[in-house]
């Protein structure tokens, strides 16, 4: 979006352009992030588990946390 300029030296860049789209992915990705860590949680706590799978589920949810820049 071009700068808008209203009188001299104030100009409101960005002020028209609201990214709806990015919003709702946003949006989207944290509540799949929320989910996704609850059943993380309850993977981890149970009894049964393996190391491997716990190394295996923290490694996807470090990967969750990167792609929604929550680190």
């Amino acid at each position: 979006m071009f700068p808008y300029a209203d009188s001299k030296d104030d100009y409101w860049t960005g002020f028209f352009t609201s990214r709806a789209n990015s919003k709702s992915q946003i949006r989207f990705g944290q509540h799949n992030l929320h989910a996704s860590n609850k059943l993380f949680t309850g993977k981890v706590l149970d009894q049964k588990t393996s190391d491997n799978d716990i190394s295996a589920i923290l490694d996807a949810r470090y990967t969750m946390l990167d792609s929604m820049g929550s680190n």
